[in-house]
């Protein structure tokens, strides 16, 4: 029998992920266009002056691990608001109108579809700070991983 018949879903995709580092690793796989990426978000007018202290690239250093680090809990806070707006409104929907015999997901997709409506409405308003934020942490990348 052969061995690799045993592995599960899980044990594919960790194992494709260690072939992926080992060939980057070897330069084999280049992550050319990741930095040009990175390169882009970071030169904004807003981003261009940070980290430029003596102790810039520290700073750019503690920024990118503390990124990498809080991003999962920060995106589960996120759902959860969205989460909590949407059981909120399903709420005031249920109450308002007279549908009793509805099923609670009809009401819960309608106030998802007016939270995701009011997001995109007010994309004015959010979408330059979260750009200037983007290329604050790509400019924190860039200056951490980039040569001493």
């Amino acid at each position: 029998m052969w061995p690799l018949n045993l592995l599960k879903r899980r044990h594919w995709i960790f194992l494709g992920a260690c072939v992926l580092f080992l060939l980057s690793y070897s330069g084999f796989i280049s992550w050319g266009k990741v930095a040009q990426a990175l390169e882009r978000l970071a030169d904004q007018p807003a981003v261009r002056e940070r980290f430029s202290t003596p102790i810039g690239r520290g700073e750019a250093i503690i920024t990118s691990f503390m990124f990498v680090l809080l991003t999962p809990m920060a995106i589960a806070a996120a759902l959860g608001v969205i989460a909590f707006f949407g059981a909120m409104g399903a709420g005031i929907l249920r109450t308002v109108l007279p549908l009793r015999d509805t099923p609670d997901y009809v009401f819960l997709t309608i106030a998802y579809v007016g939270v995701f409506l009011g997001i995109w409405l007010l994309r004015g308003y959010w979408t330059a700070p979260a750009l200037e934020f983007v290329g604050l942490i790509a400019k924190a990348i860039l200056i951490a991983t980039g040569p001493t």
